[in-house]
């Protein structure tokens, strides 16, 4: 991963199965209750990790007014796959409309699907799938949001209400040979690809289910591997999702062959950012 952070702009170049995927600035903004929201700081790097799993950086500015911006970009090469994800923080409620752009190699073909969200992706020995997590798997009765693709950019627009809301994408990438576990009526999956979805998760707190503004959870599934991704959007608490105990600020994990989780990030809320 090659990240070049400037001021107010925010460039990548993302590497999966020998494939230069994203590239170019990764820009996004949003309107806060009808009026455009402008950065008021610059970019600050929060939290960096890396391992032979995962290279995980996040970052953080603010913006009128009184709203806190975070970005996070984690690759995982060896599980092959991307995500990017947005967090909007405002201390009361408000009428967002987001709004979402970065590019993609022109190597690289991207379809929409007809009923679902996701977008399909193919080049030269590489297959791959574009998952916009915050929306539901199926475009039926989904009014919240739109996808759209324009000479290999990627434009994503999603509008809620609320104090604080979350943004993920997840992008996997493979090779073509290699092998991944199928649906048993394979002619279904489009293109010959795995099969695949994704699930909002209920998070619970003593016994109480969490609203989307305090947390929220993600199953993945592509072929025969899962993931799980948390994100609180409040100061960490005892909370629990898919069984599993946390009090990290997130969760980035794969499902064990026992069903355990391991975490691939846990990123706990440290002093400095709870004061902000």
């Amino acid at each position: 991963m090659d990240l070049a952070v400037t001021e107010h702009e925010m460039a990548c170049t993302v590497t999966l199965a020998g494939e230069s995927v994203i590239v170019g600035n990764w820009h996004s903004s949003v309107e806060v209750d009808g009026e455009i929201s402008g950065p008021t700081s610059p970019w600050k790097e929060v939290c960096q990790f890396a391992d032979r799993e995962a290279h995980h950086r996040e970052y953080e500015r603010k913006l009128a007014p009184g709203i806190r911006q975070q970005r996070q970009i984690t690759v995982c090469p060896i599980d092959g796959f991307v995500l990017f994800a947005e967090t909007f923080l405002s201390p009361k409620q408000r009428d967002w409309v987001y709004n979402l752009r970065f590019s993609v190699s022109e190597a690289v073909e991207l379809r929409t699907a007809r009923e679902t969200h996701e977008i399909l992706v193919s080049g030269a020995g590489v297959k791959g799938l574009i998952l916009p997590l915050a929306f539901p798997e199926w475009k039926q009765g989904f009014n919240q949001g739109s996808i759209t693709i324009i000479d290999n950019e990627i434009r994503m627009a999603y509008r809620v209400t609320g104090r604080r809301f979350f943004f993920p994408v997840f992008l996997a990438l493979w090779r073509v040979e290699h092998k991944l576990a199928t649906a048993e009526d394979g002619e279904n999956q489009p293109d010959g690809l795995p099969e695949f979805t994704w699930r909002h998760l209920t998070v619970s707190e003593c016994l109480r289910k969490v609203t989307n503004e305090e947390a929220v959870g993600y199953r993945i599934q592509i072929g025969d591997r899962q993931w799980v991704l948390y994100r609180s959007l409040t100061p960490p608490a005892n909370r629990a999702v898919l069984g599993k105990n946390l009090i990290s600020e997130s969760l980035l994990g794969r499902f064990k062959l026992d069903g355990t989780i391991s975490p691939l990030v846990e990123v706990e809320l440290d002093d400095e950012k709870e004061s902000d």
